[in-house]
């Protein structure tokens, strides 16, 4: 499976939603700093995150944005819908003409799978991977 340079921002981006939740409203300035996304587009991939109900924003000088439900309820499969056309691999990528061809039922095998994982992991569970990858990394130091 192969995702998009936005669906990768907008994982970056929830991933940093959730580091700062309960801390208040999160500015699009800062996220795009930390994550390395040009704010333009990440302003692009906030509207698309908010129309899709996982993150809030509040407008003001003292704006920004924030999860709207803790992490541990929010897939990774919820971003990735929002901002990919197509999850999974089409069925009919065994064959060009779209015929129903063995390959048909390993891709829809396939399908599941990924769709099982992604439904399965959620931005708590990034969090904690992202936690432990920086203590892994003050430890070499």
């Amino acid at each position: 499976m192969k995702v998009s340079s936005k669906t990768q921002y907008a994982l970056n981006t929830m991933l940093d939603l959730a580091q700062h939740h309960g801390t208040g409203v999160v500015r699009v300035a800062d996220i795009a700093r930390r994550q390395g996304i040009p704010q333009k587009f990440l302003e692009q991939i906030l509207m698309i995150l908010k129309s899709g109900g996982i993150v809030g924003s509040k407008r003001g000088a003292k704006g920004g944005y924030y999860l709207t439900r803790p992490a541990a309820e929010i897939p990774l499969s919820a971003v990735i819908r929002l901002t990919e056309e197509t999850l999974l691999a089409p069925e009919s990528a065994g064959n060009p003409n779209g015929r129903n061809t063995p390959y048909n039922q390993v891709w829809q095998e396939i399908n599941t799978h990924i769709t099982r994982q992604l439904d399965a992991l959620t931005l708590q569970h990034m969090c904690e991977r992202a936690a432990a990858m920086s203590r892994v990394v003050e430890y070499s130091i």
